[in-house]
């Protein structure tokens, strides 16, 4: 399991998908030209905080159900963009603190990973923000998402 919807008002959108695109529910979705695409398809570029970026500047939400490659074209795939619902996620194994900023990591290759966070100091590549400090959910993190469709997508005033 990736993620888990605690708490909160969800705000769900519907968008398309491609016939050829998986995505898995709980993966951190975007949006590429006008359809819904997961983070580890982002297009690489040149490094991991650039990638990261990137991602944030086009960051949808989070996935709510599955899109089994080849499965056909979908028009009303639906993701929550609400920066008010708060969702558990996998995340690197570290200690978390309330308000600490997080971004997807680095899959093997150059690709992200679309459903595990780790900790950022850097406003420019975080997509999340920690929602509660838990010291023994090593591997678990509960955290609040900022959609770029979503209000202002700074990082810096989530």
């Amino acid at each position: 399991m990736s993620m888990r919807h605690r708490y909160g008002q969800q705000a769900i959108i519907r968008g398309a998908v491609d016939s050829a695109t998986e995505i898995a529910m709980g993966d951190l979705v975007y949006l590429d030209t006008d359809d819904i695409k997961p983070a580890g398809s982002e297009t690489w570029s040149t490094d991991l905080a650039n990638t990261q970026t990137n991602f944030v500047n086009h960051f949808l939400g989070i996935a709510l159900a599955d899109h089994p490659a080849g499965s056909g074209n979908m028009l009303d795939f639906p993701v929550d963009i609400s920066p008010f619902a708060v969702y558990e996620m996998d995340c690197n194994e570290e200690t978390h603190e309330l308000g600490d900023m997080l971004t997807p990591i680095k899959a093997t290759g150059n690709a992200l990973v679309a459903n595990k966070l780790k900790k950022t100091t850097s406003a420019a590549v975080a997509c999340a923000r920690c929602m509660r400090r838990d010291p023994t959910a090593l591997g678990r993190v509960m955290v609040r998402l900022q959609s770029a469709y979503w209000g202002v997508n700074d990082a810096t005033r989530q």
